[in-house]
Formats: structure tokens, C-alpha cells, sequence
């Protein structure tokens, strides 16, 4: 039986939000149910692995025993969380931002409407599929030195494991805070260190999934010993990847050479008004380039991505906004043809298989 991860990019630099990858799935599921394998789509995922806005889709997904017949309320669900972002923008917030005494953006309100939405107490273990949400601890400790560092959040551990028990809206808010825009987030419990967002190190979070997936595979169960577990990894003959991002537009530079060089300084690269804080902006995106590579590489024909191609950067601020830009970007020949290629990967992959043999909903948490 093949393992499946579905992995969910953050929002894109020079794409969209959460949104775009709802809208691709979205896509897929028609073009898939003329065959009648719509539902092994989203059903048969084992791994349902998200970072910052990814993470609000994994855990859309994971709170589902049958994602799939969940799916017609994630537009729903997205268009509430594009309009409670808005609410978090003010005139004075602003200001103070652009003077650099604070963030672009209140929290508080997106951190209500996953707590509405999830429940303020529930906890990671309570989900019903196994998830893999990236984050960014900004004072933790690794191997006795006092430092930042990543942290995977995940309910994929033994029962005694201490990431069962964190709530669910304080993983989401740790994984979607990114500096500037949104504060420095701690929990609902105020105290233990802040976080943010994981797209710092992991916006495509395919890398992260498929490494908690083999050491998943690699753990002994509960009848075995544990100086049974195997000394080599699991063959990655198992292991399928699809991995999704939030849109791709037109980006580069070209700067004006001289000898051969081009002499930027601090100013050029990150305070350049036309393209301020590029060079973030770069390292953003080539860290996701990397992971979609050293991926594609390991995995080879088991692992596809699906990252449209968009003219201009996707914004949305209600429902009807949101539905319009998928509209639109669906209809662009690139998309479709991406679609198409997905399609055939799906089906040659063996990750459609047999819609009875699904993933079953995990039991952690019950």
C-alpha cells in the first residue's frame, strides 16, 4: 500500500493564500469524479502536512474522518478567514508598523476565528488524521544550548508524546505568525516561548513530511520490541508525495553590470522602494525552490508538485473575492495543463488505488 502525503505550501510571495491550494484540489476532484476516484483524492492521505496558511488546510482536512465530503465548506471556510484577516488592519496599526513600533496586522482576530471554528480546547491528539504543521521556536534548547530553532508539531508520535496535548489553535497561530505582519505568538496559556511562522525555514513543507513519514515508518509498533527497529530507513518505494503551492508569477532581477558586477548594498536589497525587502522576499522563495528539488531528486517519479502560474499576486478580502481569482486562474491554459499533469500523475502513481483501501482516520486522541 502506497503512503501518502499531502503536503500544503504558506502563502505565496508572488502568489495567493491557502485559498489557491483548495482551489487546485477543487479542480482535481471534478476532473477525477467523471471516474468515480474523486474520493480517493483526499480520503486515502495518509500525511496531511502544512505550514502557516498550509497548516489551515491540514488541519481543515485532519478534523475529518471523510475530508472529502468536507471539501464544499473549505471555500467557505477560507472566504471567513481572508474577511477576519482584513479586520485586523487599522489606520493607527499601520502607522505605528511603518514606524517599526509594531506588526502590520492584529492576530487576535484570525486566532477567534480558528478558535470558533476548531474549538478553543481542542487539542492536536483530537484530530481524526495525522498531521505535520512547521513552525519556528525563538527560545528553545538543542543539545543543551539555549537557542531558536525549528519545531515540527505533529500527532503522529506514541501516546505519551507532548504535541497530543497542545491546542490546536495555538499550533496554527505558532505556524502562521510571520514577522512584520502578525505578532510574535506565545498560546492561549501565556507562557512558554513565542513562535513564528514556519515559512521561514519551510514554506514548502514536502521535505518535513516526507522525513516525519520515514521516521514514522521506521518506529516499531506497539507489539515490537524496540531493539527490533530496523537499522536501515524504509524503502521510499512506499512513499507518495503531492505537494501543492499557492501560485507562481513572474520575478527576478536585472541589475546593471559593471566589470562584470553589480555593487548592491543594504539599500538595494532591502530598501529599495520598488522591491522592498527583496532579498527576503528571494530567500523565501529559494527555499522552497530547493525543497521541490532535493524532493523531485529523492523521490523521483513519486513526488509531483502543482504550483500555478498567476499573472498577478492573488488577494482576496471576502468570500466573492476569493471565488473570482480561483475563477480566473483556473481558466488560464497553464492551470489547466497543470491540472492535466496532475491528473496523470495520480493515476500512474498509484496514489488513486483502490477507493476501498483507504487511510483510515487516525486514533490518536480517541
Amino acid at each position: 500500500m502506497p503512503h501518502r502525503i499531502l503536503s500544503m505550501d504558506g502563502s505565496s510571495i508572488s502568489g495567493g493564500e491557502g485559498y489557491v491550494t483548495t482551489g487546485m484540489l477543487g479542480a482535481l476532484r471534478q476532473t477525477l469524479d467523471s471516474g468515480g476516484d474523486r474520493r480517493t483524492l483526499l480520503n486515502q492521505v495518509d500525511l496531511f502536512v502544512g505550514t502557516s496558511a498550509g497548516s489551515f488546510n491540514a488541519a481543515f482536512f485532519a478534523s475529518e474522518a471523510d475530508p472529502d465530503s468536507a471539501f464544499d465548506k473549505s471555500l467557505q471556510f477560507w472566504g471567513e478567514a481572508v474577511a477576519m484577516n482584513r479586520k485586523g488592519v487599522s489606520l493607527g496599526r499601520s502607522l505605528r508598523a511603518l514606524a517599526g513600533a509594531s506588526s502590520f496586522l492584529d492576530s487576535n482576530y484570525m486566532r477567534d476565528f480558528l478558535g470558533g471554528y476548531f474549538g478553543m480546547t481542542t487539542r492536536l491528539g483530537d484530530l481524526k488524521r495525522k498531521v505535520v504543521i512547521p513552525s519556528f521556536q525563538l527560545d528553545g534548547h538543542r543539545k543543551g544550548v539555549r537557542t531558536w530553532k525549528s519545531k515540527i508539531f505533529h500527532n503522529t508520535g506514541p501516546d505519551n508524546d507532548p504535541d497530543l496535548n497542545e491546542l490546536l489553535i495555538d499550533v496554527l497561530m505558532r505556524s502562521g505568525s510571520p514577522p512584520l505582519s502578525y505578532p510574535i505568538y506565545q498560546g492561549l496559556k501565556d507562557q512558554g516561548s513565542g513562535y513564528v511562522d514556519g515559512g521561514l525555514y519551510a514554506n514548502n513543507p514536502s521535505l518535513v513530511g516526507l522525513a516525519q513519514a520515514i521516521n514514522n515508518m521506521s518506529r516499531p509498533n506497539k507489539h515490537e520490541q524496540v531493539d527490533t527497529l530496523a537499522t536501515e530507513p524504509p524503502s521510499l518505494d512506499s512513499i507518495l508525495v503531492l505537494s501543492l503551492g499557492n501560485g507562481i508569477m513572474s520575478t527576478y532581477l536585472a541589475p546593471t553590470f559593471r566589470a562584470g558586477e553589480a555593487n548592491w548594498g543594504f539599500a538595494r536589497w532591502l530598501l529599495d522602494s520598488k522591491d522592498l525587502m527583496v532579498l527576503v522576499k528571494m530567500l523565501l522563495e529559494a527555499g522552497s525552490d530547493a525543497v521541490n528539488y532535493q524532493c523531485r531528486m529523492i523521490l523521483r517519479k513519486k513526488y509531483f508538485r502543482l504550483n500555478p502560474i498567476v499573472e498577478q499576486r492573488i488577494s482576496a478580502y471576502d468570500l466573492q473575492q476569493v471565488g473570482t481569482a480561483l475563477v480566473e486562474m483556473l481558466s488560464q491554459q497553464s492551470t489547466m495543463d497543470q491540472l492535466q499533469r496532475t491528473q496523470h500523475w495520480l493515476e500512474k502513481s498509484g496514489w488513486l488505488g483502490d477507493s476501498q483501501q483507504g487511510a483510515q482516520p487516525s486514533q490518536v486522541g480517541t
